[in-house]
């Protein structure tokens, strides 16, 4: 599907929440010079449309939460192209489901690459791993990967916050200086196999070296959404806390049996393991009792200027819509774009490479509160920041997390990306 409003006037800068970004080039054309049709263009590009692309997954495992993003980011351009739209041109999106499928991922991507001068999204671990390198080939901008440590590898792709590596190891630290783990102690990990789970697990694994821990890794796939198995090997093993890099499935099965075998131990997950809807399940009691989250994006109920904008839009596109943290994530991966896009168009270069140059130059990137801190996309090798949210599950709290507040600890600060 496809997403248009037509405006005629132009609209130059950054948008207000990122007032404070820097995408500047020294040896640019004159801020605005492409609204006068002095830009050079290329794939996606025309004299009055820019088209963006989604890779999304609206019908495997993270279909709920994709389904939420799709919402906001077509809202997010409604209202840029109501405000007179990007370099003198509205923004088209194209939305494909991938099915949380690599290879038709891969096959999506290759019909769309031609069409479109960025892509906003290719949602989940092992499907961005598939398309990354074909968008490096083609010099083709790629933001809303997800957090992999691999995507830092790559000098197109535009990671939104830090690493699933890094949050990990800031739960580590968390768990140690903040809930008091003693050394010695045993903590499982439950991952996804793949890029996703497996960066979870390094983190993990090195934070763990550094505070005196023990890991006990149990794999697993996005198919299994029975983990009894997995909840009864890490009682057997007598871990003291979970940290878990899977989906919201997964999240549901294992803190409901580990609440029924009597592990009330504290539950970790990455940015995507949780969605709101889960308090409303069986689950809902011990997710409640036990469960933390530490993310890159800031979660639904935040009071901050940043998500408080991006909860306005969404209340308004789909009042009767599911919260929860991907929203403030898709109206900043938007916002990510459009800065990057609206850099380019200053520096006279609206093609495919233009936006990787723009969105390279941006530094110093206050969000208002939808990222832990301002962000640095200047080293592709590095991620834009190590701080994280750290939240509880509330069912009290708009988009079910409450936030405790940020973090970063020593184990995330040393941990080596690249």
């Amino acid at each position: 599907m496809k997403h248009r409003i037509r405006t005629t006037l132009a609209l130059a800068g950054c948008v207000a929440v990122l007032a404070a970004c820097s995408t500047e080039d020294p040896d640019a054309a004159p801020a605005g010079g492409g609204a006068e049709g002095e830009v050079r263009t290329g794939t996606g590009v025309t004299a009055d449309t820019i088209t963006v692309g989604m890779l999304t997954d609206l019908s495997g495992p993270f279909a709920a939460g994709a389904a939420v993003q799709v919402t906001e980011t077509q809202a997010y351009y409604d209202q840029v192209n109501t405000e007179g739209g990007i370099c003198g041109r509205d923004v088209e999106v194209d939305v494909q489901d991938h099915g949380y499928d690599p290879q038709k991922a891969v096959a999506l991507y290759r019909s769309m690459a031609s069409n479109v001068v960025a892509l906003q999204q290719v949602l989940g671990g092992p499907t961005s791993a598939a398309v990354l390198p074909l968008a490096e080939a083609d010099g083709l901008y790629l933001g809303g990967h997800g957090w992999a440590g691999v995507a830092l590898q790559y000098e197109n792709a535009q990671i939104p916050g830090t690493t699933y590596s890094i949050e990990s190891a800031n739960a580590i630290d968390y768990l140690v200086d903040e809930l008091g783990l003693a050394p010695g102690s045993k903590v499982g990990v439950v991952y996804f196999v793949g890029d996703y789970g497996s960066d979870s697990l390094a983190g993990a694994q090195h934070a763990a070296q550094q505070r005196g821990l023990e890991i006990v890794p149990q794999e697993i796939t996005p198919r299994d959404t029975d983990l009894t198995a997995q909840a009864s090997a890490l009682q057997q093993a007598g871990v003291s806390a979970v940290i878990l890099g899977a989906a919201p499935a997964q999240l549901a099965s294992l803190a409901g049996v580990l609440a029924a075998q009597g592990l009330n131990v504290p539950l970790f997950g990455n940015t995507p393991t949780f969605g709101p809807s889960l308090l409303a399940t069986p689950a809902g009691p011990a997710l409640e009792q036990n469960f933390y989250t530490v993310t890159s994006i800031a979660p639904f109920s935040l009071d901050q200027p940043g998500v408080q904008a991006a909860r306005d839009l969404y209340e308004a596109a789909a009042p009767d819509g599911e919260t929860g943290w991907e929203v403030p994530l898709a109206y900043a991966q938007a916002e990510l774009l459009t800065t990057a896009l609206r850099g380019a168009c200053d520096a006279g270069d609206l093609t495919p490479e233009g936006v990787v140059a723009a969105m390279r130059k941006t530094t110093g990137l206050d969000t208002e509160g939808l990222y832990a801190t301002p962000l640095d996309f200047t080293d592709a090798a590095q991620p834009p920041t190590r701080t994280v949210y750290v939240s509880r599950a509330s069912g009290q709290a708009e988009g079910g997390l409450e936030v405790l507040g940020t973090f970063e600890g020593p184990s995330a600060q040393s941990y080596p990306v690249g």
